[in-house]
Formats: C-alpha cells, sequence, structure tokens
C-alpha cells in the first residue's frame, strides 16, 4: 500500500474540508538527499583506464562464464564459473552481462547468481562499478521459471487494450526486478509489414499508429515513472532500425528499402517512446538497409539517432553483431576493422557475446590512434549513468523476499485476461458458442502441447523444449477437459506440425462427435530458426481440415507466429478463431471463446491474407487495387486489418464532425455514436481511419489515427469524442520531411464518413 499514501493523504484532507472539519496541518514534506548523476559519473570517468572504459562498453552471456547449464528437468542446474566470473570482472573490467544459460532460472538461483556477480564486482573491482544484467524478457519474465507469462505482442495489440498492455509491462518488470536484474530487452518497436519473417509475432502489428500506441505503454509499464524503483527496469526499444522488414522474408537478411518509407512507417514507433516515455536504451537491427549494415551505420546510428532524433541513452548491439560485419555482412576485412566501424558507428555497448576480443581490439585501436578516446569517453559516459539511474550504485542486490510476488494469483488472473482479450473470432456462422453438453473432438498439432501456446522465448531461447515448461500450466487439451469434462472430450492428434499421424481415426472420432475444434499450430522457432519458404499451411494440417470437414459444426483455432494461409481450410469451417500466442491461460481462454464464457473482443492487428503472394497491408496505395481484369478490387484479404467478431451486435452512426475548415495548427474534433444491438454485453474497438484525398506523394487508401476500446450493455449506447491533432496526419515528402499539404480529406469510423479541409 505505500505507494498509495500521498494519494490517501490527499483524500482525508479533501474529505475532512469537505465535511467542515478543521484540515489537519500540511504535512513537512522530506527532503531526501540526490545523487549528482551527472557529477558522480564525471568523477568515476576520470578515474577510469582505457582498459576500464574498454570493458564498460563489454557485454558477455552468462554461458561464458559458466561451467554448467540449466536443463528443462533442473532449473536450478546452472553453474557460475568464480574463476572465469572473477576474470572477467576484476581483470577485463567487464561491464555487462545477459540472458539465461539453458533454461529458465528459478527465482532463487537468479537471486543467488545476481548476488554473487555484484559481490564481486562492487567488492573485488578497482572501481567498485555494478555489472548492468539484462535479459530477453519478451512476453513476461519468460527466463523465471516461477514468472508470469503473458501474450506475445501480436496478441497484445489484438487486445486494443493500452491500459492492459501497461499492466502486463509492470508485473514483467516487477518480476524482472525481483530478482536482481534491472534491464530488458523489451518492447520490440519494429513495425510487422513482411508477414514471412519469423518474428512477425513479436511486433504490435502492420501499423504504426498501433506499433507505437503499443510501444509506449509498454515502456511505461516497464520504466514507470523511475527506473531506480525496485519495481522497474530500464527498457530497450528494438530493433533500430528497419529490421522487421526482410526483402526475402528471412530473419536477418537484406533491407531493401528507400529513405521516406523507412522514415513513414518504421521510425515512429522508436521516435515516439523516446519522446513521450524517455526510452532509456536501444538495441540494433542486424541486417544491412540497402546494403550498409546498420552496426556500421554513422548517418542511422550517429545523424538520426543521436543527432535528429536526440536519443540520449544507450545504444547495445545484437548477438554478435559487430563479428557479423567481418564475417557476415563482410564489410570488414578484419576483427580490428569491425570494431572500429561499429564503435564509429555509435555503438556503445557490445554484446560480443562469448570473449574479450572486443574489448581488446578497442584498447589497441585507440592506442593505435584508429579510435580517439573521447569517443569511448561519451559511451561509457552514457553506461554509468544508466547505471546511477537504475539506483546499482546504491544498491545493486535483490531483496530476498521479493521473490515472494513472483508469480502471484494478481499477475495469472491479469495473464488470463490478456489471453481473453487477444482472441479474435474471425468467422462464426453460428456454430459458436458451443454447448455445455456438446461432445467435442479435439485434434490437430496443438491440442497437447505447450510450446505453439507460448512461442519462442519461453523458458528456452526456441520455446521448444515440453520439458521446460511448468507442469501446472494446462495445454488446451487438458483446459478443455478439466472445464468441459473428460467424457466429453476426446483427442485424436490427426498430425504432427507437418506429418501424418493418423487421417482415418481423426474422421472416425469426428463422426461421433457433435463438434470438431482442430487446433492448426506452427512450430515455435526463435530468429534464423524461424524462417519458412512458404506461408502456406503445412501440407498435413490442410489434409486433417478436409479429413474431418463433412457436415458437422468444424471450428478452427489457429496457434503460431504469422498469419498462415488458410483460405482452403477456412472455406471448410464454420467458426474460426485466431489466438496467435496466448501465453500459459491461452488454453483456458480459447476454451471459454468457444464456449460462450466471455464474448470475444480482438482485433486483428495485421491484414491475413488470402494468397501467398498477395500480401499487402492495409494502408495500402490505390493502385495497389488494380486487378486483372482493369478493375480495383485487387486487395481482397482473407480478413482485413481491424477485423474481429463478437457474441453481440454493434452499430455506429451519428458521425459529427463540427468544424471541417481547419489549419496545421488545429485539432480535427467529431463524435461519433455507438450502440451495443445485441443480447449480451460487448466490448467494441472504435478506429478512426483518415485518408488524404491528394497528396504530392501517393497518399494510402487510409491509415489509423486512433482507437478506443468501450465496452457497453445489451441496448446501452455512447457517445464517444475524439480529437486528432491535424499535424498528427502528417506524410514525409519527396524531401523525406513530414508535412501536411493543404487539401481534402476523408475522415472514416464505424462505417461512416465524413470530409473536412486543410487550409
Amino acid at each position: 500500500m505505500k505507494p498509495f499514501g500521498p494519494l490517501l493523504l490527499v483524500l482525508a484532507v479533501l474529505a475532512s474540508a469537505a465535511s467542515g472539519q478543521d484540515a489537519p496541518p500540511a504535512p513537512v514534506p522530506i527532503e531526501l538527499p540526490k545523487i549528482d548523476i551527472d557529477g558522480s559519473v564525471d568523477d568515476l570517468l576520470a578515474q577510469l583506464s582505457l582498459e576500464d572504459k574498454a570493458g564498460q562498453m563489454t557485454q558477455l552471456t552468462i554461458g561464458a562464464l559458466s561451467r554448467a547449464a540449466a536443463t528443462a528437468q533442473d532449473p536450478d542446474g546452472h553453474r557460475i564459473d568464480e574463476e572465469k566470473l572473477r576474470h572477467a570482472l576484476v581483470e577485463k573490467r567487464l561491464g555487462s552481462i545477459i540472458n539465461m544459460d539453458g533454461a529458465a532460472f528459478s527465482a532463487k538461483h537468479w537471486q543467488t547468481l545476481i548476488t554473487t556477480i555484484q559481490e564481486i564486482a562492487t567488492a573485488e573491482t578497482a572501481h567498485k562499478i555494478p555489472v548492468l544484467y539484462g535479459i530477453d524478457h519478451v512476453h513476461g519474465a519468460n527466463y523465471i521459471h516461477e514468472a508470469t507469462l503473458f501474450p506475445h505482442a501480436t496478441g497484445l495489440a489484438a487486445t486494443r487494450n493500452l491500459e492492459l498492455a501497461e499492466m502486463a509491462a509492470a508485473v514483467c518488470a516487477r518480476e524482472t526486478r525481483a530478482v536482481g536484474i534491472p534491464w530488458t530487452f523489451a518492447p520490440v518497436l519494429d513495425v510487422g509489414r513482411q508477414p514471412l519473417w519469423s518474428r512477425f509475432y513479436s511486433t504490435f502489428g502492420e501499423d504504426v499508429h498501433l506499433c507505437s500506441a503499443f510501444g509506449e505503454a509498454m515502456v511505461r509499464g516497464l520504466q514507470g515513472s523511475g527506473i531506480s524503483a525496485p519495481d522497474r527496469v530500464a527498457a530497450c526499444g528494438k530493433h533500430f532500425i528497419g529490421y522487421s522488414f526482410p526483402f526475402s522474408g528471412r530473419d536477418r537478411t537484406q533491407v531493401l528499402v528507400p529513405e521516406r518509407y523507412l522514415r513513414e512507417y518504421f521510425l515512429p514507433p522508436f521516435w515516439d517512446a523516446i519522446d513521450n516515455t524517455g526510452l532509456k536504451t536501444i538495441m540494433v537491427n542486424s541486417s544491412e538497409i540497402n546494403g550498409i549494415p546498420v552496426h556500421a551505420n554513422h548517418s542511422i546510428l550517429t545523424k538520426l539517432l543521436r543527432g535528429q532524433i536526440g536519443f540520449e541513452g544507450v545504444v547495445v548491439s545484437d548477438w554478435e553483431d559487430i563479428k557479423k560485419l567481418h564475417d557476415y555482412h563482410r564489410v570488414a576485412p578484419t576483427m580490428k576493422e569491425a570494431v572500429r566501424l561499429a564503435v564509429d558507428a555509435g555503438i556503445d555497448l557490445c554484446m560480443v557475446p562469448y570473449d574479450f576480443s572486443f574489448t581488446d581490439l578497442l584498447v589497441e585501436l585507440v592506442n593505435e590512434g584508429a579510435i580517439r578516446e573521447e569517443v569511448l569517453d561519451e559511451s561509457v559516459r552514457r553506461i554509468l549513468r544508466l547505471k546511477y539511474e537504475l539506483g546499482l550504485f546504491e544498491d545493486p542486490f535483490p531483496a530476498a523476499d521479493a521473490v515472494e510476488i513472483i508469480g502471484n494469483v494478481e499477475a495469472g488472473e491479469l495473464s488470463l485476461r490478456a489471453a481473453r482479450e487477444s482472441l479474435v473470432l474471425l468467422k462464426n456462422d453460428g456454430a459458436l458458442p458451443i454447448g455445455p453438453e456438446t461432445r467435442i473432438l479435439l485434434t490437430g498439432p496443438g491440442c497437447d502441447l505447450r510450446s505453439p501456446l507460448h512461442g519462442p522465448w519461453s523458458y528456452t531461447w526456441q520455446g521448444r523444449d515440453e520439458e521446460a515448461y511448468p507442469r501446472s500450466i494446462p495445454t488446451l487439451l487438458h483446459a478443455f477437459q478439466a472445464a468441459h469434462g473428460r467424457e466429453n472430450v476426446r483427442f485424436v492428434p490427426g498430425t504432427t506440425y507437418d506429418g501424418i499421424i493418423d487421417l482415418e481415426r481423426a474422421a472416425n472420432a469426428a463422426h461421433a462427435a457433435d463438434v470438431i475444434v482442430c487446433v492448426l499450430a506452427e512450430e515455435p522457432g526463435a530468429e534464423q530458426a524461424g524462417n519458412i519458404d512458404d506461408l502456406a499451411l503445412p501440407a498435413a494440417q490442410a489434409r486433417l481440415v478436409r479429413a474431418v470437414s463433412f457436415g458437422k459444426p468444424l471450428v478452427l483455432v489457429l496457434l503460431g507466429n504469422r498469419p498462415r494461409i488458410i483460405t482452403e481450410s477456412d472455406s471448410l469451417a464454420n467458426a474460426v478463431l485466431w489466438a496467435g500466442y496466448p501465453g500459459p491461460k491461452g488454453g483456458q481462454a480459447v476454451y471459454e471463446a468457444l464456449r460462450g464464457i466471455f464474448n470475444p473482443s480482438g482485433k486483428l492487428p495485421f491484414t491475413y491474407p488470402r494468397a501467398p503472394h498477395n500480401l499487402v497491408a492495409y494502408d495500402h496505395k490505390f493502385s495497389d487495387t488494380a486487378d486483372r481484369h482493369f478493375g480495383f478490387n485487387g486487395f481482397n484479404p482473407l480478413y482485413e486489418f481491424g477485423h474481429g467478431l463478437s457474441y453481440t451486435t454493434f452499430e455506429s452512426g451519428n458521425l459529427v464532425v463540427p468544424v471541417t475548415e481547419l489549419t496545421l495548427a488545429d485539432t480535427l474534433e467529431f463524435s461519433i455514436d455507438v450502440a451495443n444491438t445485441g443480447a449480451r454485453e460487448g466490448s467494441e474497438t472504435v478506429e478512426v481511419f483518415v485518408r488524404d484525398l491528394y497528396a504530392s506523394i501517393t497518399p494510402p487508401v487510409k491509415r489509423l489515427r486512433d482507437f478506443r476500446k468501450i465496452t457497453l450493455a445489451p441496448g446501452e449506447s455512447r457517445t464517444l469524442t475524439f480529437r486528432i491533432p491535424v499535424s498528427d496526419l502528417s506524410f514525409h515528402n519527396q524531401q523525406n520531411m513530414p508535412v501536411v499539404e493543404p487539401g481534402e480529406f476523408e475522415l472514416q469510423v464505424g462505417g461512416q464518413s465524413a470530409k473536412f479541409t486543410v487550409l
């Protein structure tokens, strides 16, 4: 209750005044001593040798300092090698450590490990500088065995609930900091405009505004009002910039993109997070843009990020990406030249992550005059500042009793709420909800595995190891049987992810069922391991759908990374539910959605394609709609961005725009009425689109500019008022500058439209 103390005191004073009683004297503010961070950093920096500075700019994975890894069966099995650790911290002056080793550690083991590291760093090193520990906690504290996990980013975006996303991030921060880790490599601020990409699920979808809004919410949840708080961490926006748009669709491959498009679609989420939330750190795109690896791109990392955007925080490389300038991208003939290129480009902290090659070469480069020591000073100043802001110089140790809050009931309830709201009902011809006594056949590869509910970065890096998942997490099958009765739920797998098991047995079981729930799934795969050559649903799973489709109600549940092509399967189904990677509560949430225990409210954060060679986003150009018959019906996705059904119905009307002639300094204000015209309570998201009818750069057919989620009882209506600054309607012109050109615009909201003019 401590955080509410000042608020409760204010309320008490107000209540006393209102009742006519004398108010108590105002409390005398307590002045706590404040650390002069800038002065402390300057003083410490002046004492550091060249070797100290190079060490502070070096980051190793914990596996490089260990003698035994944790396993799925033994989350406490990790063993640190204290000799290696002392060598790294005392002799090499290592500044940062990351990652788990093998599998998620228990909370107690994390606390012991962090305490050991910080004791050596603060007691045995020359300058007593604490270690900056970082971790990939991307959908909850996913490398703490007892922690709370949530849906991945596409699922959170499907909720259209920014408050929920911020609350989920706050849980992640609290549980991460509880074990002594002050920094997480999240959120992903990449915009998901390439559905083939193996990390599509880690984005907030294909829309710029959606990614910016959810990115900001996540940073607020992670960092709070101050990152020194015991329940907050430093966030890391990644991967600056353009990483999510590989030309081939494969991870860490080249991006070919005009600068205008890069600025229009991929830059805003980063810029907004930096400007509006005080984002503390940035991780760099592992790939190359137009032939230049971003880790060696001074124009992007220094001129754009530092100069134009004004980012003052720490820039960290991704895994081995400085080394890859030499042996992968081949722009540096030697490792030493790779280090020079990266530091010159603007890298502060190198995720090496196995040895001290970067450290030693950096010292050599400074001694040779190839890099000025002042460049290192700027990077180290930023790193030390972050450590001070995190409160690590005051107390780098985890509180022993902090583990008690990890995985608590309230966090689990929030995870369930997030899973429920993330589900998107794509199709329903009346087959749903399923009745209470219905005999259900569950079939498909996603029924009795935990990994396809979670996806990558879940207890292990790839998320595939079933043994790594806590047994307390129910599979979808277990959730159905627990809630619907084992006697009413039969399971026949039918297929693996890409192989046939027994289609005939599945078909026979379908004949005896009242409804068939076919759970289609994609095997989790992070980064390159998640690359695919074909967006089509695996042939074995398509055959399974055909085998159990013969007139009985057929429901498809879609688990996985990205929108696999299901056009034929969709045509055979009576209902389709997109679930993505809903997390540990996904099994329960899917059952409750199909039963109608709650009313689905999710909305697609991406366009669901109908065909593998027509991957066009909703905010396409008018010319993208051209078809083979010389008409304009070429944009024909299976399901559009923002689509999502409910068990009730909504109607919108009475769109009112009081002022239709505006200047650049004005705000577009309008209202619309939304009514629940169905028989049960439901939540609806009102999405606001605007299109520029004519512009000097071909305008998109529409762009999302705002959204709001509301809950209405049956028969209830509400008037919503929106305010959008005209300056937010800008696009990047031929000079790559954001502009709003005078002209006519069209507002589209709730099936209604209205025109307005910018003078």
